[in-house]
């Protein structure tokens, strides 16, 4: 009790140089507060995201194969991607999950809209594809496994307002805009159908009849036309000209991708579609988050070189002042352990108010901070700060798949966090009190006083 109470008597009696020591433990704590907080919280993000882009696979066409190829042959066509080719893919052993998503461009003429329906033909025909006899389109038919994968919803750009997503192949989901215009409630039917006529072998399409499952609400009103369902209809050459599966893959592994790749073209998907990661998104997404874990460490690493170097000789020019102080309290017969324990008491007294106020003040620096840091990440990146598209699926972009821009990272200090500090705090207690024993008492206790007198 007697070295507890001596230590903290000698806090105050020495007031200065516990003071400066005590500044030294607070800069080194509140920068290394700053520093681990926004380490920790980049890599989190940095690795949820590095394990959705590395592991989502990007089937898209080769534009520029397919353009050499109709500039050479204006009678050529892009091979489709048929659904068998996508669930020969999506047996592949490489894989984790594939999600299916389908869309189609319709009419539905006892509908009203707010603008004028166009009952006329028109002649189109894209680059690699045949010449198409169609109705002009204002419906959008978005199907999915699971509607609440859009990334409408995901991404909470529309919002189910009333009754549930389709579980069934004649459910649907409406905005609400085309309820109110059509006074649509939940259970209400609708018909809807193909822009064309007939398919690609030339029968007759039939017309969907769909049940109103949920009203979902968009604030951009210009695609308020479009209704969800289930995949099932728009897959099937009954209703669809063109039926067309589209497929997300997400690879077990990573570094499968040229597996993968392989699997996919013996597969029978054609030579001009191209197999790939988002190299893009990584970049964009990932890169400026890594620089920036990488600089809180590097400099996590400055501050307690730098810290314990300035502590260490603030100790070792304190031990003249102290040299007395130990001969004396050894002259009286007390042991080298338990002065060197007095000193770790005032050390870490010192310290545990430091601690805390450290982390006080760095949690509140962590915030502002990051987010100067990842302002002038995004800005040398050239995207001024803020990118607002997502990333789509692999054949046309109707699957949610949650890579959204990183504009604003939370820096939350977490228990890992706080231990890690601790472990400085330590540390620091440690070499402070240690270090300045330890010089002190290599001298003997006369020798000592001698000196002084």
């Amino acid at each position: 009790m007697y070295i507890v109470k001596n230590a903290f008597r000698n806090i105050f009696q020495n007031a200065g140089r516990n003071i400066m020591i005590a500044v030294i433990f607070l800069l080194v704590i509140t920068m290394s507060c700053v520093a681990i907080v926004i380490r920790d919280n980049t890599d989190e993000i940095a690795k949820e995201y590095k394990d959705q882009l590395s592991t989502q696979v990007y089937i898209e066409p080769d534009y520029k194969k397919i353009a050499n190829q109709f500039n050479e042959n204006e009678d050529f066509t892009t091979p489709p991607i048929t659904n068998e080719i996508v669930k020969k893919m999506a047996a592949s052993p490489y894989l984790k999950k594939v999600e299916y998503a389908a869309s189609m461009e319709a009419i539905a003429d006892e509908i009203t809209f707010k603008e004028p329906i166009e009952k006329r033909y028109t002649e189109m025909q894209r680059v690699g594809e045949l010449l198409e006899r169609a109705r002009v389109p204002y419906m959008q038919i978005s199907g999915f496994d699971n509607v609440s994968n859009a990334l409408a919803f995901q991404s909470r750009e529309a919002q189910l307002r009333e009754g549930r997503f389709p579980k069934a192949a004649d459910e649907a989901v409406i905005s609400d805009e085309l309820a109110k215009l059509n006074h649509f409630k939940i259970g209400d039917t609708f018909q809807a159908k193909d822009i064309h006529d007939q398919n690609l072998e030339g029968t007759v399409l039939k017309p969907m009849t769909f049940r109103i499952s949920g009203i979902y609400h968009r604030e951009n009103d210009e695609t308020y036309s479009e209704i969800f369902t289930k995949t099932d209809r728009l897959i099937n050459s009954e209703y669809a000209y063109n039926p067309i599966l589209q497929g997300t893959f997400f690879l077990s592994n990573p570094k499968d991708l040229d597996a993968f790749k392989k699997a996919a073209y013996k597969a029978g998907l054609s030579n001009y579609y191209s197999v790939k990661t988002d190299d893009i998104a990584y970049n964009a997404f990932i890169k400026p988050i890594e620089q920036m874990s990488t600089v809180a460490a590097v400099f996590l690493g400055v501050v307690l070189v730098l810290g314990a170097t300035i502590l260490l000789l603030l100790s070792m020019l304190a031990v003249r002042e102290r040299k007395y102080e130990i001969g004396v309290l050894r002259a009286m017969g007390m042991k080298k352990r338990n002065i060197v324990l007095q000193m770790l008491l005032e050390s870490a007294m010192i310290m545990v108010v430091c601690l805390a106020i450290g982390l006080i003040i760095g949690s509140l620096l962590a915030q502002p901070i990051t987010d100067m840091m990842l302002a002038d990440k995004l800005a040398s990146q050239g995207m001024g700060g803020s990118l607002s598209q997502n990333i789509g699926s692999s054949f046309s972009g109707g699957l949610a798949t949650d890579h959204t821009a990183i504009t604003h990272i939370d820096a939350v200090l977490q228990i890992s966090s706080i231990l890690q500090l601790g472990g400085i705090a330590l540390f620091l207690v440690l070499l402070a009190s240690i270090m300045s024993s330890y010089y002190a008492m290599k001298f003997e206790p006369m020798r000592i006083l001698r000196e002084r007198n």
